[in-house]
C-alpha cells in the first residue's frame, strides 16, 4: 500500500510525540524503540522507514520537540518584550505546573545528564537547539551581545537546576527553591536594567 506523503509525514510526527514524552520521563537509555512505536500505535518494523536508527530518532527529538515545546511556551507571552517578556519566562518556568509536567515540559532539566552521556550526534543536535534559544532571550535584553549572553548562561544554569531540584524535593522546599531562583534569575537578566513599574514609580514621585 502506497501512503502519501502527508499520511508519513503524520506517521513520523507520532512517534517523534512518543519518543520526546519517553525520552524526558525515562532518560535515552531506559527508552527502547519498540516501547515509542507501540505508544504511537505503529509496528516496530515501520521505524526504519522514517529513521535510520535510535540516534538518529534523538538528535530529530532534540532538533524538533525542543522547539516545539519552547515556542508553545513563549507564544503565551510573545505580546510582551523587553523586561516584561523575562519576567514572565522565568516566573512560568519556575512554576508548580511546570515542576509538576516533567513529560510536557522543558527538555533541558530531563534531558541535559542524559545528552551528557550520548554520543557527539545528540550534543551536536543539542548545542544547535540552545543556541537558537539562547538568542530568541537575549533579544529581550538590553545589553551588548557578550554581556547579554552571560546573563542568559547564568539565568539558564539557576533556572534549570532549580526546577530539577525542586523535583526531587518535597514541600515546601520544593517551592522554596523555585522562588529563591526566580528572584536570582531575575536579577542576573536584569542587570542595571530598570523594570517599567519602577520607571512609572519614579515618574511620579
Amino acid at each position: 500500500m502506497r501512503y502519501t506523503p502527508q499520511h508519513k509525514e503524520e506517521t513520523r510526527e507520532r512517534i517523534l510525540r512518543a519518543a520526546a514524552r519517553q525520552f524526558r520521563e525515562r532518560g535515552f537509555a531506559e527508552t527502547g524503540v519498540a516501547s515509542v512505536m507501540k505508544e504511537a500505535e505503529l509496528t516496530h518494523g515501520g521505524f526504519y522507514a522514517h529513521f535510520q536508527s535510535k540516534d538518529d530518532l534523538i538528535a530529530e527529538v532534540i532538533h524538533s520537540g525542543f522547539d516545539q515545546v519552547s515556542d508553545r511556551f513563549e507564544s503565551r507571552f510573545d505580546h510582551l518584550s523587553g523586561i516584561d517578556w523575562l519576567r514572565v519566562w522565568v516566573e512560568r518556568y519556575l512554576s508548580d505546573s511546570h515542576r509538576d509536567k516533567t513529560g510536557e515540559g522543558c527538555p533541558f532539566p530531563a534531558l541535559a545528564p542524559e545528552i551528557a552521556r550520548s554520543g557527539p550526534v545528540a550534543r551536536t543536535a543539542f548545542t544547535e537547539i540552545f543556541l537558537k534559544r539562547l538568542k530568541k532571550i537575549c533579544s529581550h535584553i538590553d545589553a551588548p551581545a557578550d554581556e547579554a549572553e552571560t546573563r542568559v548562561f547564568a539565568a539558564i544554569a539557576q533556572m534549570v537546576g532549580a526546577l530539577m531540584l525542586s523535583r526531587a524535593l518535597d514541600e515546601p522546599l520544593s517551592t522554596r527553591v523555585r522562588e529563591a531562583a526566580s528572584e536570582a534569575s531575575i536579577r542576573t537578566l536584569i542587570g542595571g536594567q530598570t523594570s517599567v513599574d519602577d520607571q512609572n514609580e519614579r515618574g511620579a514621585s
